[in-house]
């Protein structure tokens, strides 16, 4: 009895070790860059743009910071951060890049929770639930340290990807908590969920394709894929759900960015085919800056060719192949092995928005700031499954070194 009294003592110590160790390692890597100065969007969004200038806290403020925003833009919140920051500090830059710190500090801390809950979750907690810790933890400082979120995190303005991953994270937290709980507690997490989605939608629109991983979610871990009469049903309600949002979703934004698609490509090189084809090469490089990040691969503003047709050049067919068949190996195992295929998916799943038919510049690091969770999870799964192996296979030879 004593024993377990300890290990439930000391539980709750290893979390507050591994939050620390996530602060640190992230002051560390961070710390110099308190001070970089505005760098280009910048300038408009923030140098040059009163809306976010504001000198009286009031709500009439705030409702004229809305009102002068919502017109040309959703992220709503992300500018009312930056007027906050411009309230307090004006130009000073370290207030800005302290609060995109914090951001990303709760965003690691939040990657760490949700990994705890879901190797907790009964489906799984058999096979992960003695490595949970270990995988969680290496996921998360992963996540902070990775050269890749350098631009989500020291680029001012786009705390909009850094605080959209944290709102999406908070919010899978939610559901998982919610979906656990009963009673006024469940009431209370999903009331929480429902506000942390549209603060990440107002802080940046590709936040809005969470309902689609929540529900996948749902089908995966808490359904455990189940296919029978009951299984379909609660299938068929789960998408019903998604196609009742995607519509909601249609006619509250879908003119304006349809407007949007049409307008932009009119002062773009390349057409809305050409993008898409050209996507399919991009998201490939992503995971290619993800697996090698050399500072000389890493860039603000690329040149990146782009694909004429489905063969101009080769590879936009071949990337198109790889890409369908990741996709495709990912149903084939999720019976088998449904952690992997859902964070396979997560990956391609979060990189819809930006990756599409929107007439956006070709690529950006800082789009990778949510759908690199999944390669860094599968990442440390793969680690620590390899180091538990060795000592395994070591600690069999050392007591029969026949074996």
């Amino acid at each position: 009895m004593p024993k377990t009294k300890e290990k439930q003592r000391s539980f709750p110590l290893h979390h507050v070790m591994a939050i620390a160790l996530i602060v640190g390692v992230a002051f560390v890597i961070y710390s110099n860059t308190f001070y970089v100065p505005f760098q280009f969007d910048d300038r408009p969004n923030i140098v040059n743009n009163p809306n976010v200038q504001i000198k009286v806290l009031t709500w009439e403020r705030v409702e004229q910071l809305i009102k002068n925003t919502y017109p040309l833009t959703i992220r709503v919140f992300s500018y009312f951060t930056l007027a906050l920051n411009y309230y307090f500090g004006e130009f000073d830059v370290f207030g800005y890049h302290l609060v995109n710190f914090f951001i990303h500090i709760a965003s690691g801390g939040f990657l760490y929770w949700f990994l705890i809950l879901t190797f907790q979750l009964p489906f799984l907690k058999e096979k992960y639930g003695s490595i949970s810790y270990q995988v969680s933890l290496f996921a998360s400082l992963i996540f902070i340290s990775h050269p890749i979120q350098t631009q989500a995190v020291t680029y001012i303005v786009q705390r909009m990807a850094s605080l959209a991953g944290m709102f999406y994270l908070l919010t899978m937290i939610l559901y998982i908590k919610g979906r656990s709980a009963s009673g006024k507690a469940r009431v209370g997490y999903f009331g929480g969920m429902v506000l942390s989605y549209l603060l990440g939608v107002f802080s940046k629109e590709n936040v809005a394709i969470l309902p689609l991983l929540v529900i996948l979610y749902e089908f995966f871990f808490f359904q455990k894929l189940d296919l029978s009469p009951r299984g379909k049903k609660v299938v068929f309600y789960l998408i019903g759900a998604l196609l009742i949002l995607g519509a909601l979703g249609l006619i509250l934004w879908g003119p304006r960015y349809y407007d949007d698609i049409v307008e932009g490509y009119k002062i773009r090189e390349f057409t809305l085919g050409e993008r898409v084809l050209t996507q399919f090469r991009v998201v490939l490089y992503y995971l290619t800056l993800l697996i090698y990040p050399h500072p000389s691969r890493l860039n603000l503003d690329y040149d990146f060719p782009i694909s004429r047709t489905i063969f101009d050049p080769p590879s936009t067919f071949i990337c198109i192949l790889i890409i369908a068949g990741l996709i495709g190996y990912s149903i084939w195992v999720a019976k088998k092995n449904p952690v992997l295929s859902y964070f396979i998916l997560w990956y391609f799943g979060n990189l819809v928005i930006e990756s599409s038919v929107f007439p956006l510049e070709m690529v950006y690091e800082h789009r990778l700031y949510l759908p690199s969770v999944g390669p860094f999870i599968l990442f440390s799964l793969f680690v620590v499954r390899g180091i538990e192996k060795i000592f395994r296979r070591r600690e069999k030879l050392r007591h029969n070194p026949l074996a």
